[in-house]
């Protein structure tokens, strides 16, 4: 057994569905599960040596997995790279979860196909962060990472300052034109679309500060509210209680509001349920390694100030010389295009193989 991070990593029963060459030769499609947790391989025939793990993003609890789209597998089985994905063997913010099993697969990859020549790790929104998590933690497996549109920070400051604080100051500034069933909005348990559009709607020039404020387009204040809702619902309940404590918050940038401090409900963090949230995950910025992040300039859910914060955790530890940061010009959250991620990919695989240091700036 070996620890990854404070998280136990045990041997699982494999039970394979997908039938494998006879041939080294031919291409591998195997699909199965380890334990409770979907998987699948591609190989192709041509196969380079190298291997690309991928980390698949948030999903809401419940919600079926599905491998990645032929439009970016491409990208890695056309330069010869391997690739597994794992769909987890439940959804929401299954970051232990996540972490364990994708290195699970990594292992049962080797023990099938041996030692690759070079491993990446590549992963989309939460799977940005699990894949820093990666890297950070297991830099003999690991060459390289690719992290995109990922919350690149301390899922306790992500949790707080970005979908907390949402809720929270919907609720003082809305919350009065709110049903009295989705009050108040921390503890209930839904919180509906229409329910939060008729509230905004209540004060529309109040409605156009939260959105400048959050750095949303007011049309996507809404659907970011009733994400936002799940999203800590979710955390909440995996937590075992609340992680969050806003009672030392002081907030402001909502223009001439009056009482709004007075009017915001506060909260203590739960110790255990804190403790989890930390765990899963605080970065530390420890990389020996080449990463490259890739964000959008406009994103609602993870807005760029959550990525642009490792430069910073990176240099703390005096590791700056490994991480690179980089954009597109693009409007949504993981709205990158195809051929934009390959392009990274490539420029990773450069840092990787011969030791050209990627620049930070655009993708283009």
């Amino acid at each position: 057994m070996k620890r990854l991070g404070g998280i136990l990593l045990v041997a699982v029963l494999i039970t394979a569905t997908g039938t494998l060459p006879a041939s080294a030769r031919e291409p591998v499609d195997e699909s199965g599960k380890i334990g409770e947790a979907p998987f699948r391989i591609q190989i192709p025939a041509d196969w380079n040596r190298g291997l690309v793990v991928y980390a698949h993003g948030y999903l809401p609890p419940g919600a079926a997995w599905s491998p990645l789209h032929d439009v970016f597998t491409t990208i890695f089985l056309d330069r010869g790279f391997a690739l597994a994905e794992s769909g987890y063997s439940s959804q929401g913010w299954a970051f232990k979860e996540a972490i364990a099993e994708t290195e699970t697969l990594r292992r049962h990859f080797v023990e099938e196909y041996g030692e690759p020549d070079v491993t990446l790790i590549v992963g989309h929104s939460m799977g940005g962060l699990i894949t820093l998590a990666a890297i950070e933690n297991l830099p003999a497996i690991y060459d390289g990472a690719l992290p995109m549109c990922g919350p690149l920070a301390p899922a306790t400051l992500f949790f707080r300052d970005s979908i907390f604080d949402v809720l929270v100051t919907f609720e003082a500034l809305f919350g009065e034109a709110l049903p009295e069933e989705f009050s108040p909005v921390i503890e209930t348990p839904y919180l509906p679309k229409d329910a939060v559009s008729a509230a905004l709607e209540a004060d529309s020039v109040l409605a156009g500060t939260f959105a400048v404020h959050w750095e949303i387009k007011r049309e996507e204040v809404a659907d970011i509210v009733t994400l936002y809702h799940l999203l800590y619902r979710d955390i909440r309940n995996r937590c075992g209680g609340n992680p969050i404590d806003n009672t030392n918050t002081v907030y402001s940038g909502f223009g001439a509001v009056e009482g709004l401090n007075r009017r915001i409900s506060r909260y203590a963090a739960d110790p255990a349920a804190f403790e989890y949230l930390k765990a899963y995950y605080t970065p530390t910025g420890f990389i020996e390694d080449p990463v490259i992040a890739v964000h959008t300039t406009y994103d609602p859910g993870v807005p760029p100030r959550w990525p642009n914060s490792y430069s910073m955790t990176v240099a703390l530890t005096g590791n700056q010389e490994w991480f690179v940061q980089k954009w597109v010009e693009a409007d949504g959250h993981c709205n990158i295009d195809p051929d934009l991620v390959a392009k990274a990919f490539d420029e990773l695989l450069l840092w990787v193989k011969e030791g050209t240091h990627a620049e930070p700036g655009l993708v283009d």
